[in-house]
């Protein structure tokens, strides 16, 4: 059980440079377009920056429940990605020292 407990741990921490990364990408996009920190949502950021991961977004459409993926997707990427970054590092740093 620990060693799950550390490899989750390790991945919160793990993905937060990736998070941080999306942060920065969102502010310079917020800086140089039309998109104000509000207007810019996941899923107008996957739709004009990330066109790769649509069909993924898709098939989450497919599988999980709509109006909980329309209120995440809706989320300003700015402001949600920074509250995740801070959060699963927190997270990731928590467990790590629950389990020591």
């Amino acid at each position: 059980m620990n060693s799950l407990l550390r490899i989750i741990a390790y991945i919160c921490i793990g993905t937060t440079p990736i998070q941080v990364c999306l942060v920065f990408w969102g502010l310079w996009i917020v800086n140089t377009t039309d998109f104000d920190l509000l207007s810019l949502s996941h899923i107008e950021f996957f739709r004009n920056y990330l066109t790769i991961f649509l069909p993924i977004v898709d098939w989450l459409y497919a599988w999980l429940w709509n109006p909980y993926l329309d209120f995440i997707f809706s989320l300003p990427i700015v402001i949600a990605q920074t509250f995740k970054a801070i959060i699963s590092t927190w997270l990731g740093f928590w467990i790590l020292k629950k389990i020591r």
